[in-house]
């Protein structure tokens, strides 16, 4: 893409294009789409883990399917559809390779940020290439000076999933105001970021989560949002579109597209065991003729679908508090969180029964409980779903405590 001076910020000439693309397909279409690919994420997963990002053919498949489209805005060629279908989608796909749906919950996921930013920004990711997807790292590192027309960015900062398959990237930063610091998201184009290759890690290794580096890029004032905006659902994106979706304030849902991803690993590790367990043999004995293995298995398939239970039904009253133009208040927010994070510490509880049930036969590396027990506990260290983050905030609002909403 060429960027061209306008204004004083910069820009890219393809920002005039007109956009009329709408969609009339019905979403639940991409949860069948997705269960097309298990075959093929299983025989890839390998390939995934030892070249540490998705195999290009899993891109590919993802594109022609349009999986990463899901909440991308309709007026661009998406679905602009809900977590309702989103969720169930990447539920799916956890069943094939977790690193595949952890990378489809993050670009897919994304394409809901852009939406709320400005119409120009998303002109411009969308507008010569609407099947653009968007890598992210949020924590708010590196600085942001304001300079005419927008801010200058660098620094670096980690665990930039997906980040070898996109061609934006939304990075987190305090800017520099004349009064007190602002937490900004700032969406940036691949090609003003080096990649630092340093994902070896033990689980989730396909996802290429690796550090990046930004120097000294200068991104337009209508490439950034405040933190503030996309918490509480007023960040520009929502005048834009009249979907809903795009004025919901953003801890009501992104974090269950990753719990959504562990909760279909612990269904998957529940699958497997069940499959090679019911004829199994060890030692003369008929492993399902062991009541300590059955009550495992109704363990762990009831907190593997109580987990379930709780995404939908948390997913199914944030949709309809949005759709039906309810306050929003903090204690929402917080009951979301605690929720995301309580439905991950179930399924991650699922998978551990399930790999301590499998015995030795779990430890070999062609066993796919094996794989699925790593990538269900990186997934479960993601700070925003662990459960000593996630609850506190929820206690105190129980208890009375204040919470400044931008916190949580």
């Amino acid at each position: 893409m060429t960027w061209m001076g306008c204004r004083g910020m910069l820009r890219p000439m393809n920002d005039v294009k007109p956009i009329t693309a709408t969609r009339r397909d019905n979403p639940e279409i991409l949860i069948e789409r997705a269960r097309s690919l298990i075959p093929a994420l299983r025989q890839r997963s390998g390939q995934a883990n030892a070249e540490r990002r998705l195999p290009q053919e899993t891109i590919d498949d993802f594109r022609r399917l349009d999986l990463t489209r899901c909440l991308q805005p309709a007026m661009f060629g998406g679905f602009g559809s809900d977590y309702r279908v989103f969720s169930k989608m990447l539920r799916v796909l956890a069943q094939g390779c977790g690193s595949s749906a952890w990378v489809a919950a993050v670009h897919g996921e994304h394409n809901w940020v852009v939406g709320n930013f400005s119409e120009a920004a998303q002109r411009d990711v969308w507008g010569g290439n609407p099947h653009a997807v968007a890598s992210a790292s949020v924590a708010p590192n590196g600085s942001a000076e304001p300079v005419a027309g927008g801010h200058r960015l660098s620094g670096r900062w980690g665990f930039a999933s997906g980040c070898d398959h996109a061609q934006w990237i939304l990075l987190g930063s305090m800017a520099k105001t004349g009064g007190k610091p602002e937490s900004r998201m700032f969406l940036v184009p691949m090609s003003e970021v080096e990649i630092v290759d340093d994902w070896h890690v033990m689980g989730l290794c396909g996802t290429g989560s690796k550090s990046v580096v930004v120097k000294e890029t200068v991104v337009p004032a209508t490439h950034s949002v405040s933190t503030h905006e996309l918490k509480t659902g007023t960040a520009p994106g929502a005048a834009v579109h009249a979907n809903p979706l795009y004025r919901t304030p953003r801890n009501l849902l992104a974090l269950l597209s990753l719990s959504s991803v562990v909760v279909g690993l612990a269904e998957r590790a529940v699958a497997e065991f069940v499959e090679f367990t019911r004829e199994r043999r060890s030692r003369g004995l008929r492993v399902a003729d062991l009541e300590a293995v059955q009550l495992m298995v109704a363990e762990a398939a009831a907190q593997a679908e109580t987990a379930a239970l709780i995404g939908e039904h948390t997913i199914d009253r944030n949709t309809t508090l949005v759709e039906t133009r309810q306050p929003v208040d903090a204690e929402q927010v917080a009951w979301s969180r605690r929720n995301a994070s309580y439905s991950t510490q179930l399924a991650q509880s699922a998978v551990k029964l399930i790999f301590e049930a499998a015995g030795g036969t779990a430890l070999y590396a062609s066993n796919p409980l094996q794989e699925i027990f790593r990538d269900t506990m990186a997934a479960s260290a993601h700070l925003s779903l662990t459960w000593h983050r996630a609850a506190p905030y929820y206690g105190q609002i129980r208890l009375g405590l204040p919470v400044d909403f931008d916190t949580l």
